[in-house]
Parts: structure tokens; sequence; C-alpha cells
């Protein structure tokens, strides 16, 4: 059986070259305190909802914090010299870290503080009662398995209506929801529940985008892109996306588009 996630299939699109680099040849990627502080975020957020929404503030920050800490070893194992390390912007590594953690801690306490004042949208309750977070899916698109987790399944306590939400810690959501009307597809499949709209929670905001229409793309195409990502994968046809990204890209020493040198497998 084929099998392919969301993330595969975006990475793939954002540029081959990257995904050959880490996903198939194994590279070790760059740490970066976004990514260390994005993961340490989203497990503080995962531990309050799975609390039933009871979890302390000062709590939920100590999940961010040991996760932290615990990511940052990992990347410290890795590449202990912290000058390779990517950051925003001029910042170096040090500041860059203490600014994302600070950071951090106050997203986890904005993103409680939002939610216990939303009254109208509450977790979704799965069949054994427990808050609809971090929910793990398997689904199939034409001959594909595709496997994921949601973040976050909603109630519309006033509609009755089913929202699906994914958490994101940078400074953008995506032009195209195009991850959240799979998980559409996912919590219809599973729950049997049908879902029109979806949103994003911006942790920097401290706030959800406004409501995402998500019936505005045929999953006909959806199952053909999970079919042709499988099949470039399988081929090995990968291709390079030049760009702004590179310079956030862990793998970048490696592409001999940016200086490295390493030559992928024929």
């Amino acid at each position: 059986m084929r099998r392919t996630s969301v993330s595969r299939l975006t990475s793939i699109a954002r540029c081959g070259t990257a995904f050959e680099l880490e996903r198939i040849e194994k590279l070790p990627s760059l740490p970066a305190g976004w990514t260390i502080g994005g993961i340490a975020v989203h497990e503080a957020a995962d531990a309050w909802e799975k609390s039933g929404r009871t979890m302390g503030v000062m709590d939920a920050v100590e999940v961010f914090k040991e996760s932290w800490r615990h990511e940052i070893a990992k990347a410290d194992e890795k590449f202990p010299d912290r000058t390779r390390w990517l950051v925003g912007g001029r910042k170096k590594v040090q500041k860059d870290l203490e600014d994302r953690y600070e950071g951090g801690i106050g997203q986890v306490a904005d993103y409680i503080r939002h939610n216990l004042l939303d009254k109208r949208l509450v977790p979704y309750e799965l069949p054994d009662g427990s808050p609809a977070a971090e929910v793990g899916f398997e689904i199939e698109f034409e001959g594909v398995t595709v496997r994921g987790y949601i973040d976050l399944v909603l109630r519309d306590v006033e509609t009755g209506q089913i929202l699906v939400r994914d958490i994101k810690t940078g400074s953008k959501a995506p032009q195209v929801p195009f991850q959240l009307i799979v998980y559409r597809q996912a919590v219809n499949e599973i729950f049997g529940e049908d879902v029109t709209w979806g949103d994003f929670f911006m942790t920097k905001e401290a706030k959800p985008t406004s409501p995402i229409d998500l019936t505005t793309l045929d999953l006909v195409w959806i199952g053909r892109w999970f079919r042709r990502a499988v099949e470039m994968e399988e081929r090995r046809h990968f291709l390079p996306n030049p760009g702004d990204a590179c310079r956030t890209c862990g793998v970048s020493p490696y592409c001999p588009l940016t200086g490295g040198g390493r030559s992928a497998a024929a």
C-alpha cells in the first residue's frame, strides 16, 4: 500500500531537492529556533486541550519548557556548534533562542486565555468522552493512504457545526487551506460529520484566522496530487525550487544550488 502525508506532499511541492536531501538521503537538517519553539508550543497546547481545558497556565508553560529543553538537547547532540544553527534576521543564535523561548511562553498563555474566553467553540467530544485534540487519522485517496493528526476538532455550541483547526506558530497562515481540506475529509470518514469551515490558530497573534470555507477544492484534485506526489517519490523525480526559502532551508549546506555539493543518488 502506498502511504504518504500532507507534510510529505507539501514538502515535495515546496522544493523537491530539499525533500530528497532530507527525506530520501536522510541528511541531518540544521536546527532552528522556530522549529524548536513550534514543537514546544504545540505540545503545551495539546496537553492543555487533552486536560479538558482544566490545566493551569503555569502547568502548561512547564510542558512548553520541558519540551523546549528536550528539543534543544536533541539539536545540540546533532549540531553542537550552535553558530551553524539557522536564525531569523540578523540575530545571534543565542539571542534568537532567548527571544523565541520567552515568546513561546507568552504564546502558550495567550492561547489558553483566548480559548477560555471563547465560549462558542468547544472541543468536539470523541466516543470515549475525551476532547478531539491531536486526532490521528488514516484515509485513502486514489489508492494512496494518507496519515496525519488533526490539531483540534471543534463544535460550535450555537449552530452545532463541526470545524477543524490547525495551530500555527509562524507569521503567516497558508494561502491555500489544503491541510484543513484533508482534515475535513478525515473527520467526515472517521466521525461521519460534515465539515464546511476550518481555521488556523495563529499563536503570534493570539487568535484564529477568520473561518475558511473548505468546500472550494474538489477532492478529485487532492487525490490526484497525492498520487502524483507518491509517484514522484517512487521514481525519484525531484526538482529544485530556489528562492527566498533557501535562506531558512535546513539542508541548504548539502544543496548544489546553495554552496553544497553532495551528489544525490541517480
